[in-house]
């Protein structure tokens, strides 16, 4: 099975394109109020809201979902966003365990990205 598949590259690209303008957009609409988010992440959320992190994630979201979805430099778009996966694990592990299922599957989605990208990504990994 031909794991870099181009339709299969386009079509994960937009769901997690999709997916995190989705996140960004009503991340940034809930505001520090926090409407529509789950009781047990509110606190916390509202401790990077008025850091002004939880605005630079999200702002992070919709440019990388515009990059994914569009096509515009999908391998950066990727780099971009895997922090954010890794974040979104810890902190669903930390504070709401129940919600760990989508971190998994779009850190699973993004990981699958970085293979297909991988030649882009060799020379990072190459020693001079």
């Amino acid at each position: 099975m031909n794991f870099r598949n181009r339709k299969l590259v386009i079509t994960i690209r937009s769901v997690l394109g999709l997916a995190f303008i989705g996140s960004g957009v009503s991340g940034l609409m809930a505001g520090y109020a926090m409407h529509g988010v789950p009781t047990e992440m509110i606190g916390v959320s509202q401790s990077l809201w008025s850091m002004g992190i939880f605005q630079m994630i999200k702002v992070t979201e919709i440019v990388s979902g515009l990059m994914l979805l569009t096509g515009f430099l999908p391998a950066l778009a990727t780099i971009f966003v895997s922090p954010i996966c890794v974040g979104i694990i810890v902190f669903d592990l930390h504070v709401a365990p129940g919600y760990i299922a989508s971190g998994i599957v779009v850190s699973l989605l993004t990981s699958y990205l970085g293979y297909a990208y991988w030649d882009k990504y060799k020379t990072l990994f190459e020693r001079n």
